[in-house]
């Protein structure tokens, strides 16, 4: 393009521009960046309990889980958790507890490969003490950040709160743990 204002040529020149790359999709360059399922495995390496009892160091502490991702921003997870730990004045793991429970999702990506998710939701809880049995509904909190290592696993790291009580008379305790963990998971 040339325009010539009084008496001056000026000329517009196109600028160069630079073809930004879509972000690569599960059905190849259309739709969704994740697939829907996710089945995977916690361990949690580090768990303190809500009773009296120590913390857990190790691997003793784990969750399988699943998850379905109705979009690529909101999911739901359903989950199995057992637990171990020592009470005060005790050498041995003499409180047990198994978790059955499931909480609604939120995914915030930071790029294709980076993402943080958060959840809330509910577990019925039965934890074995030395003496007794107590069960409980618990209320669930989750926030995890995890990378995508391969084509469909990927690794997380994250916080799992169970906090409930087995009823509020004298006899009744406050159940639950908060856990460290680190997590592999497979989408499908």
């Amino acid at each position: 393009m040339l325009f010539i204002i009084n008496g001056h040529e000026i000329q517009a020149v196109d600028l160069p521009t630079t073809k930004t790359a879509s972000p690569e999709t599960v059905f190849g360059g259309v739709g969704r960046l994740y697939e829907d399922w996710h089945a995977g495995y916690d361990f949690m390496i580090m768990s303190t309990p809500h009773t009296s009892a120590h913390r857990s160091l190790g691997i003793t502490n784990r969750a399988l889980w699943l998850e379905w991702w109705t979009s690529d921003q909101f999911g739901v997870k359903g989950f199995y958790s057992t637990q171990h730990f020592q009470s005060f004045g005790n050498d041995e793991f003499d409180i047990a507890s198994r978790h059955v429970g499931g909480l609604f999702k939120g995914r915030f990506p930071i790029n294709p490969e980076w993402q943080v998710t958060a959840g809330i939701g509910m577990a019925q809880s039965v934890t074995q003490f030395p003496e007794k049995s107590k069960s409980s509904n618990m209320l669930v909190s989750e926030f995890r950040i995890g990378v995508r290592v391969y084509e469909h696993w990927t690794t997380e790291l994250g916080l799992m709160t169970l906090d409930g009580a087995s009823g509020d008379g004298p006899e009744d305790s406050r159940l639950g743990s908060t856990n460290y963990l680190i997590g592999i998971g497979y989408g499908f």
